[in-house]
């Protein structure tokens, strides 16, 4: 018995290690990039933070369509996966603007002023927003976060707290509570209302038995019509 203890210890230790090792890529990268003023450092940050924890996963033998990354198979997979991601983006609207949104207004939080500043660079320009919104937003942001925080972190964080009801939400609140975290640029209310995106998100994941295309999908239909809103409002946040 003590020898079990001894080994879920140095297993929970190893599995800490490998998804710090992973975020300290990231946020490095972030910041080099952020640094030197490269546009979509996020993203770049997001798939190096990929590349590190795709050579863990080979280290045991695992794959990305293991962890749900896959794309379906046949219409009626596809309508299905469609059909999930609507569900998921009109969940997720929902509860931020009914419920999320009102709490931080009341408590007096919202987004710097200056949030929306870090895209001034494609306003008024549709041929530098457009390869921006299909590469950083689609591809950098809704594939790349998807299969790094619901498909890699979610699943390292549930092998460390346990594959049981109370390990899930646990997990669930930790993964969110970073991805809520690497959002901080946009303040305390940009932070909690990530963090509740993640958790929706998250719960989805696994609701879905583990599937990371309808929520990729989701993923990218909400990015683009908040910034494509943001484009045809001149840069100003609604």
């Amino acid at each position: 018995m003590n020898n079990k203890k001894h080994y879920n210890k140095s297993f929970n230790i190893k599995i800490v290690i490998e998804i710090a090792i992973v975020f300290i890529t990231i946020v490095s990268i972030k910041h080099i990039g952020d640094y030197f003023n490269i546009i979509g450092s996020g993203s770049i940050a997001i798939w190096c933070g990929i590349i590190v924890s795709t050579i863990f996963m080979k280290q045991k033998k695992l794959k990305w369509k293991e962890l749900g990354f896959e794309l379906p198979k046949g219409l009626q997979n596809w309508l299905i996966n469609i059909l999930l991601a609507i569900g998921t983006v009109m969940l997720v609207f929902s509860i931020m603007g009914l419920i999320v949104k009102p709490l931080l207004e009341n408590f007096g939080l919202t987004n710097p002023t200056d949030v929306a500043d870090r895209f001034a660079f494609f306003m008024g320009k549709p041929f530098v927003f457009v390869p921006y919104l299909i590469v950083v937003v689609w591809f950098g942001a809704a594939l790349g976060e998807e299969i790094l925080f619901r498909g890699y972190l979610l699943n390292r964080l549930v092998d460390c707290t346990g594959n049981n009801k109370s390990g899930i939400v646990l997990a669930l609140i930790i993964h969110a509570t970073i991805f809520g975290m690497l959002h901080i640029y946009q303040g305390l209310a940009g932070v909690i209302a990530t963090g509740f995106i993640a958790l929706i998100f998250g719960s989805i994941y696994f609701l879905i038995k583990r599937k990371l295309f309808p929520l990729i999908i989701a993923h990218a239909i909400i990015n683009s019509i908040s910034l494509i809103a943001l484009y045809l409002n001149d840069g100003v946040i609604m």
